[in-house]
């Protein structure tokens, strides 16, 4: 996409927004051509105004083919008077300020949809991208274009819609000119093909910075959040000092490249007016002293090249604009064509709700980053319906890889991961999220009031409500909740600020509870909480025992005593399996493990 980007053109542009925008371009550039026709009909009337001032007679002569306006009034049956050629402007030109409103608000519609739509594309993009595509995309970019580069997009094409309307309306004024004086009309264009010269430097040079600027933002972006998520342990270090270095480097380049791209607008802005001029003295010249056209005709060509020469103007600044912008359309393009390609199949197949088991079948698995290194290596177990099973080992021992696995965000390379004997592909994946809750080591919580993070934003019925409470009793939160001072409505601030680490942890289960999942993944769920709390929630999980297919990621092995099933794992492998007191006295790494921890 970049390397096509880098070779667009105008009408390259062009396409590429008609792709999206369809009828509403041709029609945005009628009303364009009818507001420059209007206008022009406007002025031609003061042609035939002065003469009729000055001599009581109106020369068609000096209008040349547009003589048409002048003999309409006869067809009417008007006398052409003074108050008649005044009457009739001011209803041209009511008429045109009409059709202007509904031009420029139509314009601001457009762009309108194409920033939803280039943005939905976005978010969709992004929700139906792989895990593994997504942990290997800088998350600032995301950020970045999703909020600012979409906003440079909609810019863009604001200015090039008004790039394409200066175009039509500057062919309009010349098409009358033509008609008007053929002659100074032809050498007027050919002076204005003549400037666009001098603006075609500066513009590849805006182009190019106005691209690096984006990517430059990407980045700082990235930094910014990265500091964020990050700042306690940059504060506490006072390495925050270093990494302020990084970001006060990438603030400088983005700076800098925008006072490039400003000093070239400021060089372009002050030569077109005398560049204009330069042309307006020479073109008159010419008609004066050469070919020794009349002054009112002068005075009527003059007018369409005054239009003209405001339309060349703005076409020239409205391009320049959209130079300054067309980076973000590149970044926003380039992202959703990585979204594209690494999204998920969009044909999805419905499982049935579980009845049996969830089987592994000599799966194998390796990381992209290191293919030779199995950190799945031929795992075959069974996962009972409504059985709680566990995974324990080492750090780097696979536990984590196969709960991803179960949640669908991995696939088996090798090998094959059955759901009551139906093979888990890539059609299957969102089907089987649905019947899962995820339980992590740090529980997602919104800013938002409890019932909201409960049910996620479900609508407050009574129904909903009594739903509501029933997973508070089963999650021990009833009379904390009912102490808040809102009670459900109370907030909870930005990642569950407001309330303990316990309580957090026991909202994230409340959620699962309430979307009615059949298999819940918890990993490390109780690691990061006081022994108070893991007392607690450890409590809530195993009062969930045998009323839900539970698997289980623990370091802590007092919190997997009670499992139906343990799975040591060791370098991919299951190396034992059994109950807590079964792999105690069959397997002296699991007793190992017991002994160095404390009960």
């Amino acid at each position: 996409m970049l390397a096509y980007f880098r070779s667009l053109s105008a009408v390259k542009y062009f396409f590429f927004y008609y792709q999206r925008l369809r009828w509403r371009i041709p029609v945005l550039l009628a009303l364009s051509a009818f507001v420059a026709l209007l206008d022009g009909i406007g002025l031609a009337l003061f042609i035939p105004l002065f003469q009729v001032a000055e001599s009581g007679n109106a020369a068609t002569a000096d209008l040349g083919k547009l003589s048409f306006v002048v003999d309409g009034f006869a067809r009417l049956g008007l006398s052409i008077t003074v108050g008649t050629i005044l009457l009739f402007m001011i209803l041209m030109f009511s008429f045109k300020g009409l059709v202007t409103f509904v031009d420029h608000f139509f314009s601001v519609q457009i762009r309108v949809r194409f920033m939803k739509r280039m943005r939905m594309q976005l978010i969709n993009g992004l929700c139906n991208i792989s895990y593994p595509a997504f942990v290997n995309i800088d998350l600032g970019r995301i950020q970045n274009v999703i909020t600012g580069e979409i906003g440079k997009a909609g810019s863009a094409l604001l200015a090039y819609l008004s790039t394409l309307q200066a175009l039509i309306t500057l062919f309009g004024y010349l098409a009358l000119a033509f008609l008007a004086d053929f002659r100074f009309a032809l050498l007027t264009t050919l002076a204005g093909l003549l400037s666009g010269i001098i603006y075609k430097y500066i513009n590849k040079k805006v182009e190019t910075s106005s691209l690096m600027q984006s990517y430059i933002g990407n980045g700082l972006q990235s930094k910014v959040l990265e500091s964020v998520w990050n700042f306690k342990y940059l504060k506490a270090t006072d390495l925050i000092s270093r990494y302020r270095h990084k970001l006060e480097g990438l603030v400088n380049e983005v700076e800098d490249l925008t006072m490039k791209m400003g000093k070239l607008n400021a060089i372009s802005g002050s030569l077109r007016e005398p560049v204009t001029i330069a042309i307006v003295a020479g073109v008159i010249f010419v008609q004066v002293v050469v070919f020794e056209v009349s002054m009112f005709s002068i005075a009527l060509i003059l007018m369409f090249f005054y239009r003209s020469l405001v339309s060349l103007l703005s076409l020239q600044s409205s391009w320049q604009s959209f130079l300054v912008s067309s980076g973000g359309i590149k970044t926003v393009s380039e992202l959703y064509d990585e979204f594209e390609a690494k999204a998920e199949c969009r044909e999805q197949t419905e499982l049935p709700p579980l009845q049996k088991d969830l089987r592994f079948d000599k799966v194998v698995f390796a990381y992209p980053g290191a293919p030779d290194r199995k950190v799945l290596n031929g795992i075959s177990l069974c996962i009972a319906k409504n059985k709680t099973v566990a995974f324990v080992g080492e750090s780097g021992s696979g536990k984590t890889t196969l709960v991803n696995m179960l949640a669908g965000l991995l696939l088996p390379q090798e090998g094959q991961l059955l759901i009551d004997g139906v093979p888990l592909g890539n059609d299957k994946v969102r089907s089987l999220r649905r019947m899962i809750g995820y339980i992590t080591q740090e529980p997602v919580v919104f800013n938002d009031t409890v019932f909201n993070n409960v049910t996620f934003g479900a609508e407050k019925t009574p129904e909903n409500l009594q739903k509501f409470w029933e997973v508070m009793e089963k999650t021990a939160l009833t009379t904390t909740i009912e102490n808040m001072p809102n009670r459900e409505d109370a907030m909870l601030g930005d990642n569950g600020v407001l309330i303990s680490g316990g309580q957090k942890q026991r909202i994230s289960i409340a959620r699962e509870l309430y979307r009615d999942c059949s298999l819940l993944l918890m990993d490390e769920a109780t690691s990061a909480l006081d022994t108070e709390n893991e007392r607690i929630i450890q409590g809530n999980i195993n009062a969930l025992k045998g009323k839900y297919t539970i698997v289980i990621i623990a370091h802590r092995l007092s919190t997997v005593r009670k499992a139906d099933e343990i799975y040591l794992l060791d370098n991919g492998e299951i190396a034992a399996s059994g109950t807590f007191e079964t792999l105690q006295e069959r397997s002296p790494r699991f007793r190992k493990m017991v002994e160095l921890q404390e009960f």
